[in-house]
């Protein structure tokens, strides 16, 4: 892009209310972002381009970068062999006050046990 570029852009931008929320036109927007490429493939950063145009830096980036896709994942429909485990017996231990220990219980035969204390 040339200088002759910046200075209309800048000039459109100019017309333009300033301010959070305010929108521009998707064609201004458009050349812009067009503008930022190819300054970007330059080497500039866009912070540098921001101040050139009197944008905010997070503007540019953000309009940079939301015309990009992202890259979406791969997804597979084919089926998947699966082991299905036993799930291991939960060992539960019982320790009353006085220091009396029952190991190796599940929860079932536990309850049995505090009902039958109680």
């Amino acid at each position: 892009m040339t200088k002759h570029e910046t200075t209309a852009l800048k000039r459109e931008l100019a017309k333009h209310e300033k301010g959070r929320g305010k929108r521009y036109p998707a064609e201004l927007k458009a050349r812009i972002v067009a503008h930022a490429d190819a300054r970007r493939s330059a080497g500039e950063s866009y912070a540098e381009i921001a101040d050139e145009l009197g944008l905010a830096f997070e503007t540019i980036r953000r309009w940079c970068i939301a015309r990009t896709p992202r890259p979406t994942p791969a997804r597979s429909a084919a089926l998947v062999p699966v082991e299905v485990i036993a799930a291991p017996r939960a060992a539960v231990a019982i320790v009353s006050p006085s220091g009396f220990r029952l190991e190796g219980l599940d929860v079932a035969e536990a309850v049995a046990v505090l009902r039958a204390l109680a």
